[in-house]
């Protein structure tokens, strides 16, 4: 006796009509059916019937012109794309004639597939491994599609459909593409499902042998119900009705959640992979202009940032809160001689500079020039400078062995000298330099110090390559001239700060070759500034209309001008990175519009399993980000090791900025995305039969 079971499939007036162009193609009329909770039907008609068509309208692949389906009582023609995709994930499992296997994959990764999709990851593996267990492909789970045979692939197929317990099975010609035995094998498994669990199996297929199996055949010609009969059957089992729930409370888990299950991220990530893995000079020509980006930003970052903290080092060398007074320059048939031409500055000057100006702390002066400087059989050319007691004060130099001049040196002219590292490094390797004699120009000096390393300034001059002496012992002895004197200040050789806020020993009428100033604090340095102008115009009684015959520079204004220059160079570099970045960009939007022509198909089956659009557009755009972050984490390596050859040939010392890193694969996940949405969002929108024809 037949049981009555409860209908799981209800169609009224159905049709589905195709235009093509200015064609219209009917391939389903007014189809009107139900079939019941546990039926096992075939479908049969010849090619071109419309029995393919039925199939892909009931498992939601396709959707109808005209007319009502309903699934377990819902209107499907009523849901959105996410609800059909939950359809074809939880409700129907889809057997395709050519299989439709991932190739990429394994049998137990393809079988698993759907309960990735539909959130069901905590025991996908193991209850995919037991769905090919059940079919007899236990032993076959890590074989990839091109190793197993047409009946093995099918068993995989039918796997896959009914991993997630579907309420249906739809079979499209699931024996067409086997030899007899194979199909005999095939149709006994399913008809031992559909006996065994209830299962609802609607069949397409074109012969008759197979139809036999079912309990009902229904006949199409050219989109009509030519027939609809029933098949002799001992029993349609209804138990499995209780165990399927509806389509609104089958599963409770949301899409979101099956996106933030770490099975689906490792599913996306291992496509992404095997997506790069795929074509991998394709990969590794688009993720070049990544890399040069990322690497010039890295490299323009660090390399700017410690040039330009160098060249602030540098020039502070020379000092905090500090003025440097130039001489005038002469002009000879209009043209300039430079800075220091024309001597207009003198140790008056300094001294005038000293008592009247309240914002100014200490002053001093000094007389350079080049000159030979010699040790036993060692000798090198050098930078002689005749300075007063306070310019090591000035200067915030300190002295690393010895001691500095004392006032009554250079009082006397003493010849004594304090050795820069450089000259002391040439001329005594690693020995102590201290008690010394060295010969300047001719003339015995006494070494009594070393002063402690400055470096090279932002303008490449080596600070360290210097010999410092007495002001009035170079004047008087080095250079050869004598400067006129005055009378001594104070008949004590050692004087206080108070009393002698010079430093010497002595007035000097001579000319220096440069005043330094130091201002009391910072923010005093543009009052001291104007103060040293007043008075250095006064004392050189220049007219308002004449301009002045020196020339005042503040030590900051040199480290903003560097500052501007290096800030300019990295915004140059920094274009040349954005370039970069867009052309890598473009790569990478090429590279996946490609992608998704060869893999349409594919597309095509992941949304007929279960995949909503949002799967597929995270699926793409993640490859997307996965190659630009490949090519953003070589750019780094690459970007930190020019920054490293930089800092060698130019010899900054360099430090590795976390910041920089971050920032540059920031950027490259950035550009991933970006240049990555568009082909994302034009796969997302593949129509699901479209993809699945696609050849």
């Amino acid at each position: 006796m037949i049981e009555v079971a409860t209908p799981v499939i209800e169609l009224s007036g159905l049709s589905r009509r195709y235009d093509l162009g200015e064609i219209s193609v009917v391939a389903l009329h007014d189809v009107s059916l139900s079939i019941a909770r546990g039926e096992f039907v075939a479908i049969m008609g010849a090619s071109g019937s419309g029995k393919s068509t039925l199939l892909n309208l009931l498992g939601c692949l396709d959707q109808a012109t005209s007319g009502y389906y309903r699934l377990e009582g819902t209107d499907v023609g009523g849901l959105d794309e996410p609800s059909l995709a939950h359809v074809r994930s939880l409700k129907v499992g889809f057997v395709f004639q050519s299989y439709n296997l991932l190739s990429r994959t394994t049998a137990l990764e393809n079988v698993e597939l759907p309960l990735i999709y539909s959130g069901r990851p905590s025991d996908g593996r193991e209850r995919a491994a037991n769905m090919l267990r059940l079919i007899g492909l236990g032993d076959r789970s890590e074989h990839y599609p091109n190793q197993l045979s047409g009946g093995q692939q099918q068993r995989v197929a039918i796997a896959r459909a009914l991993v997630n317990d579907p309420a249906i099975l739809l079979a499209d010609e699931p024996t067409g593409n086997l030899d007899s035995k194979s199909s005999l094998e095939i149709i006994a498994t399913i008809r031992r499902l559909n006996e065994e669990q209830g299962l609802t199996v609607v069949l397409v297929t074109h012969e008759p042998d197979i139809a036999a199996y079912a309990d009902r055949i229904i006949t199409l010609r050219d989109g009509v119900v030519l027939s609809d009969v029933q098949n002799q059957r001992t029993q349609v089992a209804d138990s499995y009705s209780q165990s399927v729930r509806s389509i609104s409370d089958r599963d409770s888990r949301s899409e979101n959640e099956a996106m933030r299950s770490g099975a689906f991220a490792m599913m996306m990530l291992q496509t992404a992979w095997t997506a790069i893995n795929r074509n991998r000079l394709r990969s590794a020509l688009t993720v070049l202009g990544i890399m040069i980006g990322v690497a010039a930003l890295i490299a323009t970052v660090t390399v700017s940032r410690e040039a330009g903290q160098h060249v602030r080092q540098q020039i502070e060398g020379l000092g905090t809160n500090l003025l440097i007074v130039f001489p005038g320059a002469t002009t000879s048939s209009g043209a300039s001689g430079g800075f220091g031409s024309r001597s207009t500055l003198t140790v008056d000057d300094a001294e005038a500079i000293s008592e009247n100006a309240p914002s100014v702390e200490f002053v001093t002066y000094s007389n350079r020039q080049s000159a030979q400087v010699v040790h036993r059989d060692r000798n090198w050319n050098t930078t002689v400078e005749g300075v007063s007691a306070r310019y090591l004060a000035v200067r915030d130099w300190s002295v690393a062995i010895g001691r500095s001049f004392l006032v009554q040196e250079d009082l006397g002219g003493a010849r004594v000298g304090i050795l820069g590292q450089t000259v002391a490094k040439t001329l005594f390797d690693d020995a102590d330099p201290i008690g010394s004699t060295i010969r300047v120009g001719g003339i015995p000096i006494e070494v009594i110090g070393v002063l402690t390393p400055k470096g090279r300034t932002g303008f490449g001059q080596d600070q360290d390559d210097i010999v410092l002496v007495p002001f009035n012992t170079a004047q008087d002895r080095i250079t050869g001239v004598t400067a006129p004197t005055s009378k001594v200040s104070n008949s004590n050789p050692i004087f206080n700060a108070s009393s002698n806020p010079l430093g010497v020993g002595r007035k000097i009428a001579g000319v220096v070759g440069a005043i330094f100033v130091k201002s009391r604090s910072p923010e005093l340095s543009e009052q001291a500034m104007s103060e040293v102008g007043q008075i250095l115009r006064r004392r050189h009684r220049r007219p308002q209309d004449q301009s002045d015959d020196f020339t005042v520079r503040n030590i900051n204004d040199l480290i903003n001008v560097a500052q501007s220059a290096t800030h300019a160079l990295a915004l140059l570099l920094a274009s040349v990175a954005a370039i970069s970045l867009a052309v890598g960009g473009i790569g990478i939007m090429n590279i996946l519009l490609v992608s998704i022509t060869e893999r349409t198909r594919e597309i095509g089956v992941r949304m007929a399993i279960g995949a909503t659009r949002i799967h597929i557009l995270l699926q793409f755009l993640l490859e997307a980000v996965a190659l630009s972050s490949v090519g953003g984490s070589i750019g780094i390596v690459a970007g930190l090791g020019v920054s490293l050859v930089v800092s060698a040939i130019a010899g900054w010392p360099i430090s590795i900025s976390f910041t920089a890193i971050v920032i540059g694969f920031l950027f490259s996940v950035i550009i991933g995305v970006f240049f990555g949405y568009y082909p994302a969002l034009k796969a997302s929108r593949l129509n699901v039969i479209d993809a699945l024809r696609f050849e």
